[in-house]
């Protein structure tokens, strides 16, 4: 039995709603219709914590968002093993199946009891026994504790300095454990020159940063979003970071579900993707939402940074934009260049430069590209044909004179 099938063996029990932390109009929102489910549905909900009631898991045998990114395919060329990735959120729960990489860490205010799902959630999709990559490590570092963090009680929400922080234990700890990839499904809807500063200092390290690239709010919100429209969403705004939504099932729209932002790269499908909650469950999605699609994005940057060892960042992500669905049309704010293809981003053949820059062939109309008339043939008995023509012509000329001749002389 492979590494991979005894990943996918391990069982686990699961239960609750999605809910993704991301910002919108000046504040973080939480996303999740907040309906009730029965227990044999599972939902995945970041408000399960460890403490919660142990239910019934999902029994879905399928997958349709990885499905849709071929990455049942992609985990025959690759599970991800070997690559450790960073995530910086609101912790992850040990012993679900979930690889460590290192020790978890925490900045300072965030070290007691898990008190979100979010974080395990997010590591479930990226190296859970049903995740995009379940050979790869996970690298928890906690930055908040809940996204309605009761402050007056001690307790650390989302914010730039948070993220900043724990960015920054990132890069420290790169001089002792390498890592590949660092997922962020956080976000904070202003530019702060000190979370600015750390994104680039992480970006030097030549790792591939992922982060969600924004909700839309609640019902109430009337930032349904057009082409034109440009969220502000940060980190994902910040250059060098590939910034993912979530799209919508075939036939959907995304609009009321994630904001347009034109520093969208790609995206990713999320509902009924399979991960696990805190509390041991294993549950499904049931929201298009950007927290989730960028976990899925880093699963499957693991994988090419595992299968390309050699790349820089900027190739992995050349690869990725290269094999999208729809990446030969036109980018919009909602989906990028289109949706993560993975098997197609490790197997076709391309020859991104270290820069990231993938050379396209273009047809040219030059008389110069035109190939060169094909050369006379050689006739290697031209001159003897010749020959025997004449000596023929000349024969047939004696032969009827001496007839005349002939002729002549009886007379």
């Amino acid at each position: 039995m492979t590494a991979l099938a005894r990943r996918r063996g391990v069982g686990l029990l699961a239960a609750g709603l999605v809910g993704a932390v991301l910002p919108l109009a000046g504040s973080v929102s939480v996303a999740g219709s907040g309906a009730a489910y029965a227990a044999d549905e599972a939902p995945c909900l970041q408000d399960v914590i460890p403490e919660s009631e142990v239910l019934a898991g999902s029994k879905a045998k399928t997958n349709p968002p990885l499905e849709r990114m071929h990455v049942p395919q992609a985990q025959e060329v690759t599970d991800g093993t070997g690559v450790k990735v960073v995530v910086i959120d609101s912790g992850i729960r040990e012993g679900l199946g979930i690889d460590a990489g290192a020790p978890a860490q925490s900045v300072p205010e965030t070290s007691g009891p898990l008190l979100s799902g979010h974080g395990t959630l997010v590591g479930g999709l990226i190296a859970g026994p049903d995740g995009v990559a379940p050979g790869a490590q996970v690298i928890d570092i906690r930055v908040f504790d809940k996204t309605d963090a009761d402050v007056s009680q001690g307790e650390k929400a989302v914010t730039s300095e948070g993220i900043a922080a724990g960015i920054r234990q990132a890069i420290a700890l790169h001089a002792t454990t390498k890592f590949q990839v660092v997922n962020i499904s956080l976000s904070v809807p202003t530019d702060d020159p000190t979370l600015r500063a750390a994104v680039k200092d992480l970006l030097a390290k030549d790792v591939v940063v992922v982060a969600s690239a924004g909700n839309a709010g609640d019902e109430s919100d009337t930032f349904k979003g057009t082409p034109d429209n440009d969220a502000t969403v940060y980190p994902a705004d910040y250059p060098g970071v590939l910034a993912v939504s979530a799209a919508p099932p075939p036939g959907g729209s995304p609009i009321g579900s994630v904001v347009p932002n034109k520093d969208t790269d790609l995206a990713a499908p999320t509902l009924e993707a399979i991960s696990v909650n805190a509390n041991g469950q294993r549950c499904t999605f049931d929201e298009v939402a950007t927290s989730w699609a960028a976990a899925e994005v880093s699963g499957v940057v693991a994988m090419l940074r595992a299968h390309y060892p050699r790349d820089t960042a900027k190739q992995t992500i050349a690869r990725l934009l290269a094999t999208t669905e729809g990446s030969e049309e036109a980018r919009n704010p909602w989906t990028g260049a289109g949706i993560v293809q993975a098997h197609d981003a490790l197997t076709r053949s391309l020859d991104p430069g270290r820069s990231g820059k993938i050379e396209r062939s273009t047809a040219q109309d030059r008389r110069d590209s035109m190939p060169p008339p094909p050369p006379a043939r050689l006739d290697l008995f031209g001159s003897s044909r010749a020959l025997l023509l004449w000596f023929g012509l000349g024969g047939g000329a004696l032969m009827a004179l001496a007839f005349m001749l002939r002729s002549l002389s009886r007379r």
